[in-house]
């Protein structure tokens, strides 16, 4: 389920499985190597959906070097 942080919409890691056809590894393993960009609140890891946005866009680099 997302939250809204002052008007800006989050999205938990688990959340993303059922927007992406990605399974939750890939998802974390995108989120280590820097190709979404997500923050830690607590025991969980949210996704803004701009950040989202931005990795659907292709804005992120494919290899972090």
């Amino acid at each position: 389920m997302a939250i809204r942080i002052k008007n800006q919409k989050f999205y938990r890691t688990e959340d993303l499985v059922d927007i992406l056809p990605l399974k939750l590894p890939s998802i974390q393993n995108y989120i280590r190597k820097g190709k979404i960009h997500a923050v830690k609140i607590g025991l969980f890891w949210y996704i803004s959906e701009s950040n989202l946005n931005r990795f659907l866009q292709g804005e992120y680099p494919t290899d972090k070097k």
